[in-house]
C-alpha cells in the first residue's frame, strides 16, 4: 500500500493512522479529537480530486493506504451557518426568477404550467425559511445571551409568512389577479428586502461570533 499523506484543513496530520483503516474510520478518529468535537467534514479531497456527495459514499469504505494524499476539510456548525448566509442571495434570486416565470404563465393562461410552478415557488420558499431558521438557531446557540434577532429579520419573517398565508385562499379561489399581485409585488419585494437589509445584518454578526469562545 502507498505511504499516504493525510491533511486536515491543509495541515498534515501528525497522528499515525493504520493504512488498512477505511476512510470512514479515519474520519471518526479525527472527529473524536477534542479540538474537532464541534466540527463536521464538509469536503474530502483524494489525490487532488474533490469528491461530490455520491463519490464520498463510494469512497468511505475504501482503505486509506489505497491513496497518496487525502485532505479533509472540517467546518464548525457556525462556519456552515455563515456559508449558508453567503449563498442566500443566490437562493433569493432563484425564487424571484421562478416567480417571474409563474406570473408570466398565469398571464398567458398556461394553467398547467402555472400550477406546477406555483408548487415549486412555495416549496423553495419554504426551504429558504427553514434554512434561515436553522442559521438563526445556530447563531442563537453560539451567542447565547448576546443573541438578539435583528429587527429587519423579525419584520421580514412576519411579512413573508403573512404573504404565504394569503396565497393559499387566493389559489383556492383561483383569483389570478390577487395571486399575481401577491407574488409579483409583495413576495418579490419581501425577498429583495432580505438581500438589502436582513441578510447583511445577519452576516455582520460574524465578527461578534468569532470573539465568543464555545464555552463562554
Amino acid at each position: 500500500m502507498n505511504s499516504v499523506i493525510v491533511t486536515v484543513n491543509q495541515e498534515v496530520l501528525e497522528k499515525k493512522l493504520n493504512p488498512n483503516a477505511t476512510l470512514s474510520d479515519v474520519i471518526q478518529t479525527i472527529l473524536e479529537e477534542e479540538s474537532h468535537l464541534d466540527q463536521i467534514v464538509s469536503q474530502i479531497m483524494i489525490d487532488g480530486k474533490v469528491l461530490n456527495i455520491e463519490e464520498e459514499d463510494e469512497f468511505l469504505p475504501c482503505r486509506l493506504g489505497q491513496f497518496t494524499n487525502v485532505n479533509f476539510t472540517l467546518k464548525s456548525n457556525l462556519d456552515l451557518a455563515f456559508d449558508a448566509l453567503e449563498s442566500c442571495n443566490t437562493y433569493v434570486d432563484t425564487i424571484i426568477g421562478q416567480i417571474q416565470q409563474l406570473t408570466a404563465a398565469y398571464q398567458e393562461n398556461k394553467q398547467d404550467e402555472a400550477n406546477a410552478l406555483f408548487v415549486e415557488v412555495i416549496e423553495i420558499t419554504d426551504l429558504y425559511i427553514q434554512l434561515l431558521s436553522r442559521v438563526q438557531r445556530t447563531l442563537r446557540g453560539h451567542m447565547a445571551a448576546k443573541w438578539h434577532k435583528p429587527e429587519s429579520v423579525q419584520q421580514l419573517e412576519i411579512h413573508l409568512l403573512s404573504i404565504l398565508k394569503a396565497l393559499v385562499p387566493a389559489k383556492e379561489k383561483n383569483d389570478i389577479i390577487m395571486l399575481c399581485d401577491l407574488l409579483e409585488y409583495e413576495l418579490v419585494d419581501n425577498l429583495k428586502q432580505w438581500k438589502i437589509k436582513a441578510l447583511p445584518e445577519l452576516r455582520a454578526l460574524r465578527p461578534i461570533c468569532a470573539s465568543i469562545t464555545p464555552h463562554s
